[in-house]
């Protein structure tokens, strides 16, 4: 995987916010798109609820799958990241360095967070607050991009997954 590659991952992280999550619990698959921010390991910080049909899967099953991509209108402007991996709720020092990453990303949520305008904005930053911050690190990323030719891809992989018989 050369250089160029991960920095091209990494461009599409930062130009991006939005991953559709994938998590199966009982053999039932879910998918929910959330919010996230990353680092430069490559790793997705979102937060969530662990009452969401997501969340009680990831309590269940902390391994997932994601992609990441925007809409196109043509083949050739296919573009994207797909990726699997492992997600852990994060506390202490390692929850406010993620938070710190998320908040970075995401100004209007900072603000919230710091200066609430209203009620409303008050609810929503305790509930912000209180929710589960995740931090998704992934075992291997596949970049597609058919702006480079039809069917173009590489992948990455940062950590060697084990199978295990359940």
């Amino acid at each position: 995987m050369s250089a160029d590659t991960r920095r091209a991952i990494s461009d599409m992280l930062a130009a991006h916010n939005t991953i559709s999550l994938g998590t199966a619990q009982a053999d039932r698959p879910w998918v929910a798109a959330v919010f996230y921010a990353s680092d430069a390991d490559l790793n997705l910080y979102f937060v969530s609820d662990y009452r969401t049909r997501h969340g009680r899967d990831m309590q269940a099953n902390a391994q997932v799958a994601g992609a990441i991509n925007p809409d196109c209108g043509t083949w050739d402007d296919v573009r994207g990241l797909q990726m699997e991996g492992r997600v852990e709720v994060l506390t202490g020092a390692a929850r406010l360095k993620g938070l710190g990453c998320y908040l970075a990303k995401f100004h209007a949520v900072k603000a919230l967070f710091d200066q609430p305008r209203n009620r409303n904005e008050e609810t929503i930053a305790e509930r912000l607050k209180a929710a589960n911050l995740y931090r998704l690190e992934p075992d291997w990323i596949r970049l597609i991009d058919n702006s480079r030719w039809f069917g173009f891809k590489e992948e990455l992989r940062l950590r060697e997954v084990t199978e295990t018989a359940d």
